[in-house]
């Protein structure tokens, strides 16, 4: 039988959300016509890589995990280069509104081996058995694991779903280099497409996107009304903003409102001033959740396809927006179910309307975000377009 491998740089149940979520995805809906073996490290932490599972094999719903150790965990040297390849983003934009950063590949690579995993075990792995695979699938061009796992296997084998975001790193040369070299490249959105062929200058590859559960969920009922954001609570999140901003909406608005959050706290949180924080919560929580919140607010500048703002439009709810994530204003402008914001005070004004909304109006609005994502990220429609991309 055709086996496939999947390389991704975390898996496991727990974590939720972004190319981790994405790369089970997939191999659950490649499960059901060849073999897969996702192709992981032992971390759970992506912020220091350390080794929390144990290497070896494993299996979950008939996929083949295999977990290889990483030799290092994440320490100053990352730190120091992360800070380098900001500053040199800053100053190109300075300069003339150029934003390549010219760095040289040797100095490019030691900041990608810096930021980890780095598993050699997963690399002797992909040179000695890719003849075992038909192809090898790379999720999320960021890490070691694809950067250099690619160079691994032979080059008509490689794919690679990207998962980019218009961020500092992505401008380093090397990226752009290693993804002209891969023949099928997989988008989730084609505001994503179109950041590849501004930023890598490739203009070619497939959007296929991600299921999103559409089933609608009963709502939650909370004693206030309140606006909701599920995901990793942290700055590059945006989620500092969205709180400073509800603290003003809060000081402008004489009845009582709140701000749930849910997810992974890297701020450090305190229930205070209408600020809400549930820490981890299940799927049927989340949903209920999104479906009883006068509206999602998605903070974030940086996502390449935001599951949880689909799952929120899938529950019927109105969704307030970064709009200088092009991925974000694409899915507002597109399904009409929400706002989209640049800045504070655009995004107070935009809390105030979406608390401001009569029934019948919410309705409507969220009705036309249900056809949206039902009509684009049903689980038939992605699995289609996957396996036409792959030839399965």
């Amino acid at each position: 039988m055709t086996r496939i491998a999947v390389v991704v740089q975390r898996c496991h149940s727990d974590i939720a959300g972004g190319s981790e979520a994405l790369a089970w995805h997939y191999a659950r809906l490649l499960r059901t016509r060849v073999e897969v073996d996702i192709l992981t490290s032992c971390a759970l932490d992506y912020r220091s890589w350390d080794n929390a599972l144990p290497a070896g094999e494993e299996w979950r719903e008939d996929v083949r995990i295999l977990r290889f150790a990483s030799a290092w965990s994440r320490g100053s040297w990352f730190n120091e280069l992360h800070r380098r390849v900001l500053q040199a983003h800053a100053h190109a934009i300075e300069r003339s509104g150029e934003t390549r950063i010219a760095w040289r590949a040797p100095l490019a690579e030691q900041f990608i081996r810096a930021q980890g995993p780095w598993c050699p075990g997963l690399f002797a792995h992909l040179r000695n058995h890719h003849d075992d695979y038909a192809f090898v699938l790379f999720c999320t061009y960021l890490y070691p694991t694809t950067y250099f796992g690619l160079e691994c296997v032979p080059e008509a084998k490689r794919m690679l779903v990207p998962t980019l975001h218009d961020e500092p790193p992505a401008y380093l040369p090397v990226y752009a280099q290693a993804a002209r070299r891969v023949p099928r490249i997989i988008w989730l959105t084609d505001a994503e497409r179109r950041l590849g062929a501004r930023l890598w200058k490739i203009d070619r590859g497939e959007v296929v996107g991600m299921a999103v559960e559409t089933a609608a969920s009963p709502p939650a009922v909370r004693e206030r009304p309140y606006l909701l954001y599920c995901g990793r609570i942290d700055e590059s999140k945006g989620c500092r903003e969205l709180i400073a901003a509800f603290r003003l909406l809060r000081r402008q608005r004489r009845d009582a409102v709140e701000l749930v959050l849910t997810g992974a706290d890297h701020l450090g949180l305190r229930d205070d001033d209408g600020v809400r924080y549930l820490g981890f919560v299940d799927e049927a929580q989340k949903f209920a959740l999104m479906a009883g919140a006068r509206a999602f607010v998605m903070p974030s500048r940086w996502e390449s396809f935001s599951i949880v703002t689909l799952e929120a439009m899938a529950q019927g709810t109105p969704v307030i927006a970064n709009a200088r994530c092009e991925v974000l204003a694409d899915h507002v402008a597109h399904s009409r179910c929400g706002w989209a914001y640049t800045g504070t005070d655009e995004l107070v004004r935009c809390m105030q309307q979406a608390l401001d909304l009569g029934t019948a109006e919410r309705e409507q609005i969220g009705e036309r975000g249900r056809r949206y994502v039902a009509g684009r990220y049903a689980g038939t429609a992605v699995a289609s377009r996957l396996f036409e991309v792959i030839g399965l």
